[in-house]
């Protein structure tokens, strides 16, 4: 998503060991903070938004370390800090601390160029790696797979379909989030250690935090604890068309927990047990795989995660060591809201406790659903496209990513719904005259994107 929040949307030394950092007793004000947390994500949970793990940390203390909600509905499984998660988007920063730390091995560097690495690339011979950690080489961010293919491909040929994509940009000349472009990262990871991508990450980041449930991600893996991924019809969860997270690689392809995430946040914010002072500030800096903004006023660090059915956010506030991680495998999560909550109960700020929504549709006249119909192209992606017809009284849309077709109920103004208990909204948009030019989607209680008719 272009979001630059939702990016990130939306780590203190520790000893290199197989160990959390030790459990430090909570005062009696952390204990009502803990209450304060507990409370909050007790009635998310309980209004049906909101099924995963959640842990917050101020230093070493860990204040809050929880699962709410259901792992697996079809076996009544609960959500327990152990469960495991694909965390989506939250594994770039992994892939960029490996460009980092092979750059501390001496087996590259970031200002080399990508065809030293992949040469039968002539025409990226202006895309340096640095262009490939900041989203600015150009390289379109979908196109060379289709994430519910069933076929595990392999880094050589997922790059030959990478690198069949026109660019979108002269390098260094533009920006937009790129995940083959982190994909690609993922071959020179190989390409420059000789082992491959998980592997490198095992040995060299995984291993010795003691990250022991982190992995690389396959639908077809077993895993214990694992979670199955949802999200919600009239009040239903139901599952996506399954998707395959392992084609993503650099880009999205781990699966984690919140322990194991902990770990890294410890290790990556007070360097020098994996990286580095110098790049790991190289990477806050420069917005490799992670990125630093501001929220509510104050500083943070860190970057959003999502795969269908799965979100993820790891946020670090480095002024005051603040640690929250949320994964969750309920797809309506209000991923831009409950991070700044959280934060917000930490800080002692003003916050609401989550209610239940329910909305309510309204008719349309035949009219009226005909003048929302045709195919609308996200404005940052325009392989992404969102198909809208009507049949009958009903209006639907059918996407491209994730796969699936689904019914939009008016709620008057051009604004829609698809499930009551949400607050996803779909907004259409008129030009000057008074014509649908475009849809903004509204969506995670935070994020907008915007989608241009096509004529």
């Amino acid at each position: 998503m272009k979001n630059k929040l939702a990016g990130i949307i939306v780590f203190l030394f520790i000893a290199v060991c197989c160990h959390a950092p030790p459990a430090m007793a909570l005062t009696k004000a952390d204990r009502a903070l803990l209450k304060k947390l507990d409370a909050y994500m007790t009635a998310l949970a309980d209004a049906g938004r909101f099924d995963g793990a959640v842990l917050v940390a101020r230093g070493d203390t860990i204040l809050l370390s929880k699962g709410y909600g259901t792992a697996q509905y079809e076996f009544s499984v609960p959500v327990t800090p152990n469960t495991l998660f694909p965390i989506g988007s939250n594994t770039k920063q992994f892939t960029a601390a490996a460009i980092l730390k092979l750059q501390e091995q001496g087996r590259l560097n970031i200002n080399d160029p990508v065809t030293k690495y992949a040469p039968d690339t002539p025409y990226w011979k202006d895309i340096r790696i640095h262009h490939l950690l900041n989203h600015t080489s150009g390289i379109p961010s979908e196109g060379a797979y289709v994430t519910t293919d069933p076929v595990d491909f392999t880094l050589p040929e997922l790059m030959k379909r990478i690198t069949a994509l026109p660019l979108s940009f002269e390098p260094g000349k533009g920006k937009t989030y790129s995940n083959n472009g982190y994909i690609t990262l993922s071959y020179i990871i190989e390409k420059a250690s000789g082992l491959s991508y998980e592997e490198y990450l095992r040995e060299n980041i995984f291993l010795p935090l003691g990250m022991t449930a982190t992995g690389q991600d396959n639908r077809r893996d077993v895993f214990a604890n694992r979670a199955s991924g949802y999200t919600t019809m009239a009040e239903k969860h139901i599952h996506y068309e399954p998707q395959n997270t392992h084609n993503r690689f650099g880009a999205g392809a781990l699966h984690s927990t919140t322990g194991d995430i902990f770990r890294w946040m410890r290790a990556f914010h007070a360097p020098r047990t994996i990286l580095t002072q110098q790049s790991s500030d190289t990477m806050v800096q420069n917005d490799y795989g992670i990125v630093k903004a501001q929220m509510n006023g104050r500083t943070v660090i860190g970057h959003g995660g999502r795969a269908v059915g799965f979100i993820s956010y790891t946020l670090y506030y480095p002024e005051e060591g603040v640690t929250i991680i949320f994964l969750s495998n309920h797809d309506r999560t209000p991923m831009v809201t409950l991070p700044k909550e959280l934060a917000a109960i930490v800080f002692n700020e003003p916050y609401d406790l989550p209610k239940k929504i329910e909305r309510k549709a309204m008719p349309l006249t035949p009219e009226a659903l005909k003048e929302y119909t045709g195919v609308y192209a996200a404005e940052w992606e325009k392989s992404w496209t969102f198909t809208v017809f009507s049949e009958g009284s009903r209006l639907f849309y059918t996407s491209t990513f994730p796969r699936e077709t689904v019914e939009l109920f008016f709620e008057g103004s051009d604004t829609f719904f698809v499930t009551p208990e949400s607050a996803d909204s779909f907004i259409f948009t008129r030009d000057k005259n008074g014509k649908i030019d475009g849809l903004k989607m509204y969506t995670l209680e935070g994020m907008y994107d915007k989608s241009v008719r096509m004529p």
